[in-house]
């Protein structure tokens, strides 16, 4: 049998975790550039669809401010049902995520699928991403209001 303390340690390590898979997605859609790096470590990867890798602060940082945000353009990371495994300072979260964006025609979903990710506790004690993978498995070729093409 484990104890309280390690059973409230478990706890707290899985809404830090949370914490940051939130923080992704609030920072991105509304143009939060130090609060979304702050979800990475210096040397994590990030992998989405149909481009290259990007690898540490720097291209991060690019694809950060490459990115849409609001108020220019509205959309929302959204994710559900995180499956998280944490081993010591290591986790493994698997994410199912929809983004939703604004259309001439309304509010609609602009794509859906999942993230991989890889967290790690930092020295600070918070826990951050060293790689997340996003798979998208269908996305919608309209292109949303204020935003450039699909990625």
């Amino acid at each position: 049998m484990t104890s309280i303390e390690s059973r409230l340690l478990a706890l707290e390590d899985e809404q830090d975790i949370l914490r940051t898979l939130y923080a992704y997605g609030h920072s991105i859609d509304y143009g939060l550039e130090a609060d979304w790096i702050n979800c990475w470590t210096e040397d994590a990867v990030l992998q989405w669809p149909n481009r290259p890798p990007l690898k540490g602060y720097d291209a991060l940082r690019t694809a950060f401010r490459n990115h849409t945000h609001a108020p220019q353009a509205f959309h929302k990371h959204v994710i559900v049902e995180p499956r998280i495994d944490i081993s010591g300072d290591r986790a493994t979260v698997q994410t199912m995520f929809a983004r939703l964006d604004r259309y001439p025609s309304g509010p609609a979903v602009r794509s859906f699928g999942r993230y991989l990710d890889v967290l790690v506790r930092c020295k600070d004690g918070h826990w951050r991403f060293l790689e997340r993978i996003c798979e998208r498995e269908a996305s919608r070729a309209e292109t949303p209001i204020g935003a450039h093409a699909p990625i």
